[in-house]
């Protein structure tokens, strides 16, 4: 049974992956909220906090934000909680854990439509995922053939984080409306596709940035 690291365990995406896989994988869950990890005083920015590991077959990174407002109104502070959580925190938990990788494992990491096309109000989130989408085809070239990196880009999904974008039916229609297929992203639409890119169903692919996105980036319908 391959061991895989779930990196922000109290994300629902991660909570329906362990839900849907948990009989198939041996999952190892690491959150900031004690009650979710298997691991107490666990802090994404302090290394000193982050358990030994050895021989996991797979990484995925969950954390991220949703920070949107005008340019303008961006404060320094902003920019730099969106880099720590989307970026730093990643950069600390692939250079701690590489070592502990074992020979065909997977990394999973995640982007957003909104690094591929320009949306309004979204600089600072646009700007940290992209750094990742570069950090993933990077480390894909490096650390092949041993590791694939892959990255998900996913448009609004149905979760506690999207919650805002939810809030009334008039909300959901307009949601609805902005994506060729008509409808906003399931939690299973992502979990499902995680898993593929962490089984051998995917043993030809790495350095991927893949769109699951009802086809927003790519589609005018």
């Amino acid at each position: 049974m391959k061991k895989i690291l779930l990196i922000g365990a109290s994300s629902d995406i991660c909570k329906q992956l362990y839900k849907d896989f948990n009989a198939k994988y041996e999952f190892l869950l690491l959150s900031s909220e004690n009650e979710e990890s298997d691991y107490e005083n666990f802090d994404i920015l302090n290394r000193q906090t982050y358990p030994k590991i050895s021989a996991i077959d797979g990484i995925v990174y969950f954390p991220g934000t949703i920070n949107l407002k005008p340019f303008e109104r961006f404060k320094e502070d902003d920019f730099t909680d969106d880099y720590n959580i989307n970026v730093r925190g990643l950069v600390n938990i692939l250079q701690f854990y590489k070592s502990s990788l074992n020979k065909g494992s997977s990394v999973v990491c995640f982007s957003t439509v909104a690094a591929k096309l320009g949306m309004p109000f979204h600089a600072s989130i646009a700007m940290c995922k992209a750094s990742v989408s570069s950090l993933c085809r990077t480390l894909a070239a490096e650390w092949s053939p041993n590791t694939r990196v892959n990255c998900i880009s996913p448009s609004l999904v149905d979760t506690k984080m999207g919650s805002k974008f939810f809030r009334n039916e008039k909300q959901i229609e307009l949601m609805n409306s902005r994506h060729p297929l008509k409808r906003t992203g399931r939690k299973t639409d992502i979990s499902n596709f995680i898993e593929f890119l962490l089984s051998e169903k995917s043993s030809w692919v790495t350095g991927q940035d893949i769109s699951i996105d009802g086809g927003m980036s790519t589609v005018k319908a």
